[in-house]
């Protein structure tokens, strides 16, 4: 998947304005992003596993806010379509959900690395 499809880059961008064009905030949440979203992964698992789609909707909820904020799209149409079928009354994911979300969460962290030591290299040439 192209980093355009798995980021938003105008959240990227709006994050990168906030810290006055520098990359410390963005550095930040990608760190919390890295080390949050993986205990996120498991909470969204076990409710899907246990059949909780209330638990399931509220993990998925968790994972969504967490993922918009960052800019991290494609994870975020993820979680957000597992929120709106535990919403739903259905905990009902299909088998391959652990590889779909940790590929999505794996994709996203490599994109939004890769985005940040771009940024850290324009700012270092400038």
């Amino acid at each position: 998947m192209s980093p355009s499809n798995l980021l938003d880059l105008v959240t990227l961008q709006n994050l990168v304005d906030l810290d006055d064009g520098g990359h410390a905030l963005l550095e930040e949440m990608v760190e919390i992003f890295r080390d949050d979203t993986p205990r996120r992964i498991q909470d969204i698992l076990t409710a899907a596993e246990k059949g909780d789609a209330g638990e399931l909707s509220r993990a998925a909820h968790a994972l969504k806010g967490g993922a918009g904020a960052l800019g991290a799209r494609a994870l975020r149409f993820l979680a957000a379509d597992l929120e709106a079928l535990g919403r739903d009354g259905s905990a009902d994911t299909g088998p391959d959900l652990k590889a779909r979300l940790e590929g999505c969460f794996r994709d996203s962290l490599v994109a939004l690395e890769a985005y940040l030591a771009e940024l850290k290299g324009n700012a270092a040439g400038a």
